[in-house]
């Protein structure tokens, strides 16, 4: 069997990474007498997808359909073999996603989508949820195996087949309850949010903001004082959004550079549009500087979502580069080779 001798600048801080990987995909401080090089001049301990959702599919409509678990599969292993080794699935149907836990490890599932009637795309609400059945539905996915649950906090109405009216879908109380419930069962929460509701979910205190549209600096400055993160998701809606509107393109600039002023932990994460990669550039883009674009793929959320760190003896999560970068992020989409939780995948 095959150990690696791993010589590479480590990103993102550019520290030297001189170290060994034992033929069983472990840690080790000294390279085995026959190792091999690991190709790759630049390294990241793997890649983060913060929102993901592998049972869905864009249709040609831009509307968005459920897909079953053995294409969400192939998605996940998509997505592994292209270095992002660890993946959150905010939100599936039903909660589809729950059954690929056992299979994965770095496979985060926040379960089904919690959004009462009406209130959120029909094709991926088969269950929709009640305020009173609140609590209760969302714990029932902390007990199949759930680590997050996902609100879709804020959505229009779902009036004579369109959509109108975009308000809080939940009272606060009800959401403040759920949080509460939530973390005492030790999990956490990510909220779906477009409107200024986003203030009291702050408030309140949900882990994770889905969106964010229009966080403002107190909010974030909120968010930053207890230690949440903000997951913007650019690749799903921003590039269509900032042509129309230039204005919200400079005020998303604006809450992102905020943001990483005051120490936000901010995540990739590519929804149903796009890739890792890609967001890191439109981060890049509004003015998140590259290092920080890229702790936002890698360090900075594997941090926060509790993705194992780098030890002697721990299983491999590693991704490699033959460019650097942080002056092109479009090199995040070429590995040179990954490891998932000590398992060679390229």
């Amino acid at each position: 069997m095959t150990a690696w001798v791993v010589r590479a600048v480590q990103l993102p801080d550019g520290d030297d990474l001189d170290a060994g990987i034992t033929a069983d995909g472990h840690w080790s401080t000294e390279p085995p007498r026959d190792a091999e090089p690991l190709p790759g001049r630049f390294a990241l301990p793997g890649l983060v997808d913060a929102h993901r959702h592998l049972t869905v599919a864009a249709g040609e409509d831009g509307l968005p359909y459920a897909v079953d678990v053995t294409t969400a599969r192939a998605n996940l292993d998509a997505a592994r073999r292209a270095g992002v080794t660890t993946v959150r699935d905010a939100g599936s149907p039903a909660g589809a996603v729950l059954a690929l836990v056992p299979e994965v490890d770095g496979l985060l599932v926040c379960g089904r989508f919690l959004a009462p009637p009406d209130r959120y795309f029909p094709a991926l609400l088969p269950e929709p949820v009640p305020a009173e059945h609140l609590v209760d539905a969302a714990l029932a996915e902390v007990s199949a195996g759930a680590r997050w649950v996902k609100l879709v906090a804020d959505f229009p109405h779902l009036r004579d087949g369109a959509f109108v009216d975009n308000e809080p879908t939940y009272d606060l109380a009800d959401v403040e309850r759920l949080v509460a419930a939530v973390h005492a069962a030790g999990a956490r929460v990510a909220a779906h949010t477009t409107t200024r509701f986003v203030a009291d979910l702050v408030a309140v205190g949900v882990d994770s903001i889905e969106h964010g549209t229009v966080l403002d600096d107190t909010d974030l400055a909120r968010l930053a004082a207890r230690g949440g993160a903000w997951t913007p998701t650019l690749c799903a809606s921003f590039p269509r959004r900032a042509a129309q509107d230039p204005a919200f393109a400079e005020a998303m600039r604006h809450r992102l550079t905020t943001a990483v002023a005051l120490g936000v932990t901010i995540m990739t994460g590519t929804d149903v549009a796009g890739t890792v990669a890609r967001e890191v550039a439109l981060l890049a883009e509004l003015g998140v500087p590259p290092a920080a674009a890229l702790t936002a793929a890698s360090t900075d959320a594997r941090r926060f979502l509790g993705a194992p760190r780098a030890t002697p003896g721990g299983p491999v999560d590693l991704v490699t580069y033959h460019d650097d970068p942080r002056s092109d992020p479009a090199v995040l989409s070429r590995p040179a080779a990954v490891f998932a939780r000590g398992v060679r995948l390229r």
